[in-house]
């Protein structure tokens, strides 16, 4: 019963108004935070604090040994005073009417309890954040950021906050210096703690002495109450270790991901089940969400083994969700299933953080610099691309609430000219774009943008600014050597509307109206979410420009056209964007273009370690070279599906090999699936049979296989099957046979000559193996150009 908690289960009319008042506080208060404080605060999460506790356990020398408290508040959220949240308020400096507002909301709240058809009376909530609420925890945080900037202010003692989770770390050679700092960091939270009507849950709080093999070497308090030492705490889902390696939450991980594994299975077959894509999004949901939590934070810290493990996990997964056999190559089954690697996923997601905090200012830069030390993998990978870029785009302010009543007099239209689609007839394409640019042929002004990329190398902005009656102005310049195309045209927009600007500002025209036409659908969309919402920094520039251009009392448009259907000014703006390649490309880059640009010379790399011979290429390689499967086949069923994936992979569920047969008259390998005949299944009777490969003179035949577990050869198209059961299934599938036929078939089939006594044997190169594991190995290694003739072909004796 003590760990029950009343939820406040408020109206939709109610909710909203919180959200409204929220906003306005975050307004006010997200600069003035301490930013040790993660919790329920945008672009922020978990990972942040556990990059902050696990980097300070990560960076100490050898000798030094570092102590971590992890704090547990009793009832946290329904012990806050109201007083002193309204205090903490009034500190950060928000307008009295909503503070006002605020302590309302708060004070006299009545509750009550029902227990099946019993209702208890009402009971009177003098403290504490209505949880369920929306303003719950941004008050929680106003009033826990206090307790940040005292710790803050003792000496060699660093914290993280998220929400009520806190850690205390302190790392020091010397055993009584971090017992004198973390204790007065305990000291300090009791006190703080005592005077908000908080109680710190003695018996919950735990430490453990990373670094040390002893333990009890600290004698820690909170109150009289000696804390106990844990030796694998956990933080936010994260087990930790006292010394190198986290072997228990890899263990951990891949035990919950073996159990959702099980649930994919149970939903999903080669023959039956939802397509590629659902299930893909499915493993992604359920599964790689958890194994991957918070993973920049902890892979690198992990031994070879504890990562081949999860790999074997994502392997897993990929050959479920393509349909295809276990003995498929691992690296195939990716890009059937279209997923990365665990260690691919880690390298982005550290490199995006890293990234993202050196984009915040130079604060949060030398916290990104302490994170990711320069002998860190990541810096490894950046190099690669840091030729390309200068400067990281920052992140930009946020607009405030005031600014939604401005927004409202911009239109965006988003849909198509005529409703036509891409793939729509460039006649009818340039027909119904002149129409919608015939409409605003009277506005004064008319912008045009445009951008070109080459990857990797250049990328250019074009704008044109048409008046009414007069000159058209130009610009162009360089969008940056790693810019994709929505970036390009990104920094087209935000020139034309610059220059813009300038022209009305300089000619001091009013009551004016602009419309500006672009060839991205997804700026347009961006765009027309609001300024309030947008979070990327280049889009809260253009609104920025477009907010000047609404306090002139200019009105705005934004219209979609099709491009290179031969609009002339369209055409233009398009030369404009080719001109800006030979510009300098010094625009500041963007996290998600640097990160993308990392991938791409990382591929690059693997391509051509493959043309140069150092990495073996597989039968999917061969065919495609590497190329992901689209993302949905509107024509194939979960069969049809499977089957593609198991024709490009190479393998059966049953046989190795299924595509490749090794006939002794041509010598060389022919392809199955070409040479497999279409096969009604009505009957046996009327069939004609292949010569078999052991038909041949010099080949001995081995007779009737009579056991269940004998090799045979199909009758058909002389495949050798591992088990009868394995040739029904083939004949079945591939032949198109009736069970009962297939039956009858198999029981007469021929014994195939691929064991010995002394195992199983190759029938390329003769090899022996003692396992038939060991032989598929063996034949997946095997090059498929090199075939030995029927003189070179080893005799059995």
């Amino acid at each position: 019963m003590a760990s029950f908690r009343p939820v406040t289960l408020t109206s939709t009319l109610c909710k909203l108004m919180e959200r409204i008042v929220a906003r306005r506080v975050r307004d006010c208060i997200e600069d003035k935070l301490q930013p040790q404080q993660a919790g329920f605060r945008p672009a922020r999460s978990t990972l942040d604090t556990l990059m902050q506790v696990t980097s300070a356990v990560r960076r100490r020398r050898d000798g030094e040994k570092t102590a971590a408290v992890f704090i547990d508040y009793a009832r946290a959220f329904d012990s806050v005073d109201h007083n002193c949240i309204v205090k903490a308020l009034m500190s950060f400096g928000v307008e009295e009417h909503l503070v006002a507002w605020i302590a309302d909301f708060l004070q006299g709240r009545t509750a009550q309890v029902r227990v099946n058809n019993t209702l208890s009376e009402d009971i009177s909530l003098t403290c504490g954040v209505p949880q369920g609420s929306v303003l719950g925890p941004l008050l929680f945080i106003v009033t826990v950021d206090s307790l940040s900037k005292r710790l803050n202010c003792i000496p060699g003692l660093q914290h993280g906050f998220f929400a009520d989770d806190l850690t205390i770390v302190c790392t020091s050679a010397d055993l009584s210096a971090i017992q004198q700092t973390i204790q007065q960091g305990l000291d300090c939270i009791t006190r703080w703690s005592e005077e908000h009507y908080m109680e710190v849950s003695a018996e919950k709080t735990e430490y453990t002495l990373f670094g040390a093999r002893e333990t009890n070497l600290l004698s820690l308090k909170v109150g009289e109450t000696v804390l106990k030492e844990v030796r694998t705490p956990k933080l936010l889902g994260l087990t930790m270790q006292p010394h190198k390696g986290l072997s228990k939450h890899v263990q951990g991980v891949k035990a919950a991901a073996d159990a959702r594994l099980l649930q994919l299975r149970a939903v999903a077959s080669p023959e039956w089940g939802p397509d590629r894509e659902k299930l893909r999004a499915f493993y992604l949901a359920l599964v790689q969400a958890k194994v991957c939590y918070g993973i920049a934070s902890w892979w690198f810290d992990t031994s070879l083994s504890d990562r081949e493990r999860l790999e074997k996990v994502q392997a897993q997964a990929a050959h479920i969700v393509a349909g295809i056999p276990k003995a498929a190559n691992r690296n195939d089954a990716l890009c059937e299933a279209r997923l990365k690697p665990i260690n691919e996923v880690a390298h982005r997601r550290a490199l995006e953080y890293y990234l993202r905090l050196k984009a915040k200012g130079a604060v949060h830069a030398k916290i990104a610099e302490s994170i990711f030390p320069p002998e860190h993998p990541i810096h490894v990978r950046l190099a690669k691309v840091k030729h390309l870029y200068s400067t990281i785009d920052g992140t930009g302010k946020q607009h405030d609430a005031t600014v939604l009543q401005l927004a409202r007099r911009v239109h965006f239209n988003t849909t198509t000219p005529g409703g036509l689609k891409a793939d729509a007839p460039e006649k009818d394409k340039k027909m119904h774009t002149m129409r919608r640019v015939v409409r605003f042929r009277e506005f004064d002004y008319q912008v045009w943008t445009d951008g070109s990329v080459v990857l990797d190398v250049s990328s250019g902005a074009g704008a044109l600014v048409y008046p009414k009656e007069g000159r058209r102005e130009k610009v162009v310049l360089g969008a940056g050597s790693l810019a994709c195309s929505y970036r390009a045209e990104c920094v087209a927009m935000e020139a034309g509307l610059k220059r813009l600007v300038d022209v009305i500002e300089l000619n001091q025209t009013h009551r004016t109206r602009v419309v500006a036409f672009t060839d991205s659908l997804s700026l347009l969309m961006a765009l027309s979410t609001g300024p309030a919402v947008v979070e990327d920094a280049i889009l809260r520039r253009i609104w920025d420009l477009i907010l000047r251009l609404v306090r002139l009392r200019v009105s705005v448009n934004f219209q979609f056209v099709f491009s290179h259907c031969g609009v002339p000014r369209n055409e233009a703006a398009d030369k404009a964007a080719e001109q800006g390649n030979a510009k300098p490309q010094m625009y500041p880059a963007w996290v998600t273009d640097i990160v993308t640009g990392v991938e791409r010379q990382v591929r690059n790399e693997m391509y051509l370690s493959f043309e140069e011979g150092r990495m073996q290429r597989t039968h999917r390689s061969v065919l495609l070279d590497h190329v992901r499967p689209a993302p949905k086949h509107t024509k194939l069923d979960r069969p049809g599906e499977s089957l593609l994936a198991q024709f490009r992979t190479g393998t059966s569920k049953h046989f190795g090999w299924l595509h490749r047969v090794l006939t002794r008259k041509t010598d060389r390998l022919e392809c199955r699936w070409c040479r497999a005949k279409d096969i009604g299944g009505n009957a046996v009777e009327g069939h004609t049979l292949a010569e078999s490969a052991v038909d041949s003179a010099n080949a001995p035949d081995f007779g009737i296989a009579t056991r269940q577990s004998d090799p045979i050869i199909c009758p058909l198209c002389n495949m050798v099957c591992a088990r009868r059961q394995a040739g029904v299934v083939h004949l079945v599938k591939i032949h198109g046979l009736k069970r009962e036929c297939a039956l009858a078939m198999t029981k007469k089939a021929r014994r195939a000559a691929l064991t010995y006594k002394n195992g199983y044997t190759c029938h390329v190169c003769g090899d022996a193996f003692e396992r038939r594991g060991l032989l598929v190995e063996h034949m997946a290694q095997h090059p498929p150009v090199v075939v030995p003739t029927v003189e070179e072909r080893p005799k059995r004796h």
